[in-house]
């Protein structure tokens, strides 16, 4: 078993964004609201098929975020509240994927109250529990995804460009993060995430934080307990809330619970190979 974790919603605002483009640069983007949710619509279930023969899975999920506010929110109200205003195409687009998507049987997921990498999360860390799997690949352009890397789970980071990207795995993911992937969390609990508005521990410097995320095993723990030591961990100790709030917000939450039928997200059930693969193979 091969699982495919795709992330929805970075390949859709991808392929939305350069056809908004499209639409400006001609000067006709009021106009054609609707052109640009069809061809968009289009264009997004092409490059999902395109990413099932590239990654050639046995099983796949397009993921998407719900777009409502989440637990994170409540938890900090200015929680991605630096991001731009969607684009008015998105919810109409969303909607005419999911239709698609149950017209042509393709899988996809959102859940209410959680994000999207809250779901890859929890269905990787199930995929991973059957003895009968070989990999997960998490494909998506989000580097918080990395944290979900384990040794049966790889994350292809996609690049600028949606069918190019760079494989991350236990082997490189020091090389290209600095830390292991369940120390990623603690990384971006301390010094912050301009992308999400996390706010990190100001006076913080990222090399005595690297140093200290070495040594620290359960940040947690070590907020619970923790005396004092020298002036990065006393820093730490004194804005222990905020960290603990920042570390929820960090962490990709793996225990969601649904019910989830593994033959629903089969490829073979609704795939079917281009006319000249399927020779090929017969051929073979």
């Amino acid at each position: 078993m091969q699982l495919l974790l795709i992330d929805g919603n970075h390949i859709m605002y991808s392929v939305l964004f350069r056809h908004i483009a499209k639409a400006k640069k001609r000067g006709d983007r009021e106009e054609s609201t609707d052109r640009i949710v069809d061809k968009t619509c289009q264009q997004f279930t092409t490059t999902i098929l395109k990413m099932v023969r590239r990654f050639r899975p046995t099983h796949m999920c397009v993921i998407f975020d719900n777009d409502a506010t989440n637990f994170r929110h409540r938890i900090s109200p200015i929680y991605k509240a630096n991001r731009k205003e969607r684009p008015p195409e998105v919810y109409p687009l969303k909607q005419a994927i999911y239709e698609r998507f149950r017209q042509e049987g393709i899988p996809y997921m959102y859940a209410s109250d959680y994000e999207g990498d809250d779901l890859i999360g929890t269905i990787a860390r199930r995929a991973e529990e059957m003895p009968r799997l070989d990999k997960v690949v998490i494909l998506s352009g989000d580097s918080d995804l990395a944290q979900l890397i384990t040794k049966k789970s790889q994350l292809y980071l996609i690049n600028t460009g949606i069918f190019t990207g760079t494989w991350v795995s236990l082997r490189n993911m020091k090389a290209m993060f600095d830390v292991m992937p369940e120390q990623l969390p603690t990384l971006k609990a301390l010094l912050g995430d301009r992308t999400d508005n996390i706010k990190g521990v100001s006076g913080l410097r990222r090399m005595n934080v690297l140093r200290f995320v070495e040594r620290c095993q359960d940040l947690p723990t070590f907020l619970e307990t923790a005396k004092g030591g020298n002036k990065t961990e006393a820093l730490i100790l004194r804005h222990k809330e905020h960290v603990l709030n920042n570390l929820l917000l960090a962490h990709i939450r793996c225990d969601l619970q649904f019910y989830l039928r593994w033959d629903d997200l089969k490829v073979s059930t609704w795939y079917k190979q281009p006319a000249k693969q399927q020779s090929e193979g017969k051929k073979a």
